[in-house]
C-alpha cells in the first residue's frame, strides 16, 4: 500500500479530463478542512544554461529558488542534453515562474527559461494553472479588449515530453572549465 501511494506521489502532476488533480499526503492528524491542495511536483526544464554550468549542482540551486526540490534516485534523469531538468514542488496558487536572470560570473549574466513538463491548463494572461484564458479575471474584466501580445505566458512554457532514451549527451571527461587559459 505504501509503495502504491509513493508511485502516485512520484507520478505527479496528475490530470482528469485535462484538469490538474493535486494529491497530498495525509497523516490522519490534521483536520481535513485544514488541508491545502496548493502544491504539486513538476519536472522543470532549465534552458539557455551555458555549457560550463550544465551541472546537477546548478540545476538543484536554481530549482530551490522555485520550490522544494526532490532529488532523483538516478542522476541521469536531470540531464537533458542541451538543458537540465529538476523536479520541484511548485506552489500552484501563484503564477508559474517563467525563468530567472542569473549571473554566471562577475562579467556575464543570462536568462534561464523554465519549461514545465506535463503542464495541462495554464492561463496565458496570469500564469495560473487553475483556469484557462477564457476564465481569467483579467480577460473577463477587460471585456475582450486584451490582445495576445499582452499575454505574459505562451505555449513556450510547456516542455515537450522528455524521453531519456532519446536524449543526446556529449561528456568530455577530464576537461576542466575552471582551468586558467
Amino acid at each position: 500500500m505504501d509503495v502504491d501511494a509513493e508511485k502516485v506521489m512520484q507520478g505527479a502532476p496528475w490530470a482528469f479530463d485535462r484538469h490538474l488533480v493535486v494529491f497530498q499526503r495525509y497523516n490522519g492528524v490534521v483536520p481535513i478542512q485544514d488541508l491545502c491542495f496548493d502544491k504539486t511536483a513538476f519536472w522543470i526544464q532549465l534552458h539557455n544554461l551555458p555549457f560550463s554550468v550544465l551541472t546537477i549542482d546548478t540545476a538543484l540551486s536554481i530549482g530551490e529558488t522555485i520550490g522544494t526540490v526532490t532529488k532523483p534516485k538516478v542522476v541521469g534523469e536531470m540531464k537533458g542534453g542541451s538543458f537540465m531538468r529538476v523536479r520541484v514542488e511548485v506552489d500552484i496558487s501563484k503564477p508559474l515562474c517563467r525563468g530567472w536572470k542569473i549571473s554566471w560570473d562577475q562579467n556575464s549574466e543570462g536568462w534561464v527559461a523554465f519549461q514545465y513538463e506535463r503542464l495541462l491548463y495554464i492561463c496565458y494572461w496570469c500564469g495560473l494553472v487553475s483556469h484557462n484564458d477564457k476564465d481569467c479575471i483579467l480577460w473577463l474584466s477587460s471585456r475582450g479588449t486584451l490582445t495576445v501580445d499582452e499575454q505574459q505566458f505562451g505555449p513556450w512554457i510547456r516542455a515537450p515530453q522528455f524521453n531519456p532514451a532519446r536524449k543526446t549527451i556529449v561528456e568530455v571527461k577530464g576537461f576542466d572549465f575552471d582551468r586558467p587559459k
